[in-house]
């Protein structure tokens, strides 16, 4: 639950952080105790990534249902405020992981610097067994409480050979983080 302040700094030291957006967008900050409450996915759960507190203009957007992909892609496009990005669907989850196939609809503004936004769509159905990497079952990306869950994310930070579900599960999504940002 770091304040705006805190992510730019966590940001400036480690190069990596997490907005939790109930702490930094101010509307949804009310919005979240509703969403708790109703205990069900409700239109704040497509909303929240639209309204990014930090103006991104890359993303990498998890929707929980496929149906959901072109929406959220016409939305980017239709604000107009992203240059490139990725609306994800897993098996299951809004984010790719070793359960099975990832429906990714990219979309990247392909007009010169200075000009109206002109967007380019590609839609890639991605198997990560394609790299070798093994399915799991969804109880092996479980995490636990937050001391576990910082270990297991400082293991994949570390590097090596060890792997597992959760490990896999990070390297993937951080992938096309990298990709999005033109790292890759």
């Amino acid at each position: 639950d770091m304040t705006p302040d805190q992510v730019v700094q966590c940001v400036d030291k480690c190069g990596v952080a997490f907005m939790f957006a109930p702490v930094n967008h101010p509307a949804m900050r009310h919005v979240a105790p509703v969403r708790k409450a109703l205990g069900v996915r409700t239109c704040f759960n497509i909303l929240g990534p639209m309204t990014n507190a930090a103006g991104a203009q890359r993303a990498v957007i998890g929707v929980f249902h496929e149906y959901l992909l072109p929406l959220m892609a016409g939305a980017l496009k239709q604000v107009g405020r992203v240059d490139h990005a990725v609306v994800i669907h897993g098996v299951g989850l809004d984010e790719i992981s070793p359960l099975g196939t990832a429906t990714i609809l990219e979309i990247k503004n392909i007009a010169p610097e200075g000009e109206a936004k002109v967007y380019e769509e590609n839609l890639i159905s991605f198997d990560p067994l394609t790299i070798g990497i093994p399915r799991c079952k969804v109880e092996d990306l479980k995490g636990g409480g937050p001391v576990q869950n910082a270990e297991e994310f400082r293991k994949v930070l570390l590097g090596g050979d060890h792997t597992n579900a959760k490990r896999d599960s990070i390297v993937l999504n951080a992938g096309v983080g990298c990709y999005v940002y033109g790292m890759a």
